[in-house]
């Protein structure tokens, strides 16, 4: 059998249905071959004096979620209690632990950090500590 010969559309579709689960996977924020813990989606964007993190965490209460600050590293995590039932058909809403954690790259202020949760989105500010040199006053003679 020459190469010419050799038909690969029979062995394109298994390949092809195992890349769209893969993707599937990653684009719902499971994580692959660890069941039960989650990547919740994340967005981060950048202001001239902070970082933004927005993070879609929806049917969790506030209590469920913990944020961290360290350096220049932001830690969120929790978990999500299973929402399927026996009588389930489809069950595609990740549930257990969740953790994720970026390295920001610039020192954070952490004194100032503040955090909401509104509609199901957790959005976390976190100033940018000042670079180098600060001019520091001095007081008038006494």
């Amino acid at each position: 059998m020459s190469f010419r010969d050799w038909d690969i559309s029979g062995h394109a579709s298994p390949l092809r249905r195992e890349l769209e689960r893969l993707a599937s996977s990653l684009l719902s924020g499971r994580e692959t071959g660890d069941e039960g813990v989650w990547a919740p989606p994340v967005d981060i964007y950048e202001r001239r004096e902070s970082l933004v993190l927005l993070v879609d965490l929806p049917g969790l209460k506030r209590e469920d979620i913990e944020v961290q600050v360290e350096s220049d590293t932001v830690t969120i995590q929790g978990e999500r209690a299973p929402r399927g039932r026996a009588d389930s058909i489809r069950v595609e809403r990740p549930s257990g632990q969740f953790h994720r954690s970026f390295r920001i790259g610039v020192p954070i202020g952490t004194g100032e950090v503040r955090a909401s949760y509104r509609d199901g989105v957790l959005e976390i500010s976190l100033p940018k500590a000042l670079p180098g040199p600060a001019r520091v006053p001095i007081d008038a003679d006494r």
